[in-house]
């Protein structure tokens, strides 16, 4: 019996048995590469690729645990305000990025999302609370690697950090001053060298570019992402992006 999934309405994820399956695209068999190499090398809190399902679905294992569904519906408030939530999951990210080292993709790796200029690492590109499985609202587990690509390092940190701080200017806490340490701590548990500024200059590059992506993937058929231009988030996006551009004093300090 198929179970849907909090979470999977973009991807129509289902859960059968100790399995989850998921639409599939031409972007899967380098997700599953990138996964498989994550287990041999110890990164074991990520889905194991299964393969393929008759209906021609991604086929991944089921992880257990606690899971909050993504926008438009709220999320716990507990998770923007909670420290150890906030520096496990900066804490995650570095470590999902420390190892790839020796990953090779596929010779013919077709990545949904590649970002411009010289990538440094596979980005999660929606490494998010909605994207995570949680255990005593500590994120042990990431979800939904279909939008993972070639990228830097500072643009993966920003879009993490614009949903776990959240630099999202929309969601509380509701002023920017609470916001500041709360993205200071981000960039500093994860480390590397990254700035505030630098990962804020990676951001409002990312955002316009995430508003375009989810049009075109729209235009292109893709139902889920015909869900997110009917929540009209292509232009929330842009909105975001000048907003935190005004805000870049009291975010990042001087330069």
């Amino acid at each position: 019996m198929e179970e849907p999934l909090v979470g999977g309405n973009l991807s129509a994820s289902v859960k059968i048995g100790n399995t989850v399956h998921r639409r599939a695209g031409p972007w899967t068999p380098a997700v599953h590469a990138l996964l498989a190499h994550l287990h041999r090398v110890g990164f074991d809190v990520v889905p194991k690729p299964l393969g393929m399902d008759e209906q021609g679905r991604a086929v991944l294992s089921f992880m257990p645990g606690e899971v909050h569904g993504g926008w438009p519906d709220p999320l716990p408030s507990w998770m923007f305000e909670d420290q150890e939530t906030l520096i496990a999951a900066a804490s995650l990210l570095r470590r999902y990025h420390d190892a790839l080292a020796g990953f090779v993709p596929p010779p013919d790796a077709h990545w949904r999302f590649v970002a411009p200029g010289t990538p440094e690492v596979i980005c999660h590109n929606d490494w998010s609370p909605s994207n995570a499985l949680f255990r005593d609202r500590v994120p042990v587990g990431m979800l939904d690697w279909d939008s993972a690509g070639p990228g830097s390092r500072a643009r993966d940190v920003a879009t993490s950090a614009f949903r776990w701080v959240p630099l999202n200017p929309r969601v509380a806490p509701p002023t920017v001053s609470a916001k500041a340490p709360r993205f200071a701590l981000f960039c500093e548990t994860y480390g590397s060298g990254l700035t505030r500024h630098d990962v804020l200059d990676a951001l409002l590059d990312q955002l316009p570019r995430q508003a375009d992506f989810i049009q075109s993937e729209a235009a292109a058929g893709d139902p889920g992402y015909e869900k997110l231009v009917g929540w009209n988030v292509p232009a929330v996006l842009r909105d975001d992006a000048a907003r935190l551009d005004q805000q870049r004093q009291a975010l990042c300090g001087p330069r």
